[in-house]
């Protein structure tokens, strides 16, 4: 959700090594926009029209979420990969961590504190506890010192009675965070491998992405283990409810690996931008990922109707294989048409203010709906309903973007460049 929207040519400020190096990463901005219309849409959906999202399976739309988690380790991870082949030391972690904190905690705490002492439009108790279709149970403003600083720092998706309180969307942000602190720390064991040993730079550039993977993989398995004797069988709390299970299925222990494939993408872009991959073979590396997306697809689809632990796994790596296929040319130098309609206008600046829309949208549509403004369940009622959340979202969103987001961003860049 906060991979620099501001924007994402900023994956690409590193000095150019090739002449074939794109200005600017087109096609990435568009697709982050509709996934935030997606996690809108069923978020409207789910507590407004329960019947037509149940009807209709729109609860599929909630994955575009996982697109955000691979466009995120393909972007942050892209600097480290280009300073990595070029032989240069390290991004500097100083400049890393405070861009990484301005681009989320000054949007992420302003937002909060409208909407719980302004709005009081926040839950107070855990949503998946408290929610009920239609009405304002569980919300208000969070007055417990506790459950108030674990949600301004982002940590309380990682303890289990405050898990799912506040804006209750934003445990994605918490999941972003570690991910944002567990890639230097990765990223540093292959630049100092690089200059002790004789390994090549993409082999050393696959060490983070393989760490991530396995932290993933050992996380879901033991999260699997130990469901049964946690003795709590409803789906529903077992992913979103107050208890140790919750946590784990949405820690980074257990998601770190829907960041590897969008991590995997950036070594092959910049092997590509290099010339270690070249050839007919990236033109067909192209299409192969399109043809790829269809089963990744069907096995999400499987996954997810299963219910299972393993179903953002196979989004993710449909994600990444969605975004390989768009950025392959730009990293040969080439025009891509594609890229260019991805990031149509609307929906390239939805991408852009993305963190502030997907902030607001849930507090907006409890008091949309205080207003009288929803319409019922049915498919007519929910399309009322995404239109008038949406709108109002991405009003409130492009205040807060231009008032508190860009400001942020600014001084981010004015730090680096000190």
């Amino acid at each position: 959700m906060t991979a620099t929207p501001d924007r994402t040519a900023a994956a690409a400020t590193e000095p150019a090594s090739t002449d074939k190096r794109p200005a600017r990463i087109l096609g990435l901005d568009g697709p982050r926009g509709i996934a935030c219309l997606m996690v809108l849409a069923v978020h409207v959906g789910g507590h407004n029209s329960p019947q037509t999202v149940a009807t209709f399976k729109l609860g599929l739309l909630g994955q575009g979420l996982v697109f955000f988690f691979a466009l995120s380790g393909f972007l942050i991870f892209l600097p480290m990969v280009r300073r990595l082949f070029a032989g240069k030391p390290m991004p500097d972690n100083k400049s890393y961590a405070v861009h990484r904190i301005l681009r989320v905690f000054p949007a992420y705490i302003v937002i909060f504190l409208l909407c719980s002492v302004v709005l009081r439009a926040v839950f107070v108790e855990n949503a998946a506890v408290a929610e009920r279709h239609f009405t304002d149970a569980g919300l208000g403003m969070l007055t417990d010192p506790l459950a108030l600083l674990a949600n301004l720092t982002l940590v309380h998706s990682y303890i289990p009675q405050y898990l799912q309180t506040g804006i209750n969307p934003s445990w994605s942000l918490s999941l972003e965070f570690a991910f944002y602190i567990a890639l230097p720390l990765l990223a540093a064991i292959s630049f100092y491998l690089r200059g002790r040993t004789n390994i090549p730079a993409p082999v050393l550039a696959l060490i983070p992405v393989g760490a991530m993977f396995v932290i993933g993989l050992t996380g879901k398995l033991y999260t699997q283990s130990r469901v049964e004797a946690s003795g709590i069988t409803d789906p529903l709390l077992l992913d979103w409810g107050p208890n140790e299970i919750a946590v784990l299925s949405r820690s980074f222990w257990s998601l770190a690996d829907n960041f590897t494939y969008g991590m995997l993408v950036a070594v092959v872009f910049v092997a590509i931008e290099r010339g270690i991959i070249k050839g007919r073979f990236v033109t067909r590396m192209r299409w192969w990922a399109f043809l790829a997306m269809i089963p990744a697809a069907a096995l999400s689809l499987k996954l997810i109707d299963d219910n299972s632990r393993w179903q953002s796994t196979f989004v993710a790596i449909g994600s990444a294989l969605l975004i390989l296929f768009i950025i392959v040319p730009l990293a040969r130098g080439q025009r891509s048409k594609f890229a260019e309609l991805a990031d149509w206008a609307p929906l390239s600046y939805i991408g852009t203010i993305s963190l502030s829309v997907y902030l607001w949208h849930f507090p907006i549509l409890i008091m949309v709906g205080r207003f009288g403004w929803m319409a019922g369940d049915s498919p007519a009622g929910m399309l009322w309903n995404f239109a008038v959340v949406t709108v109002v979202s991405i009003v409130f969103g492009t205040v807060t973007y231009r008032l508190v987001e860009k400001p942020a961003l600014t001084l981010a860049r004015r730090y680096k460049s000190t």
